[in-house]
């Protein structure tokens, strides 16, 4: 696996990804899957992967209910 990237990620629901998330950063939801977006982050910002973590991040620090999180 590549620093920071979750291999994949693709294949995941937004619950699944929140899962891996934590099991991959700690228990904190939104701070994992913010850590899997700056993971993903390769300097362009239009990266299907970073997309995915930052879109699900916005949900979850919004506050909108993103499966058991």
């Amino acid at each position: 696996m590549e620093r920071g990237k979750m291999t994949n990620w693709q294949d995941l629901t937004e619950e699944d990804a929140i899962e891996a998330a934590v099991a991959e950063h700690g228990k904190d939801p939104t701070a994992s899957v913010a850590y899997c977006a700056l993971g993903a982050y390769d300097g362009n910002s239009d990266g299907e992967e970073y997309r995915f973590w930052f879109g699900l991040f916005l949900k979850l620090a919004k506050g909108k209910r993103v499966g058991w999180a």
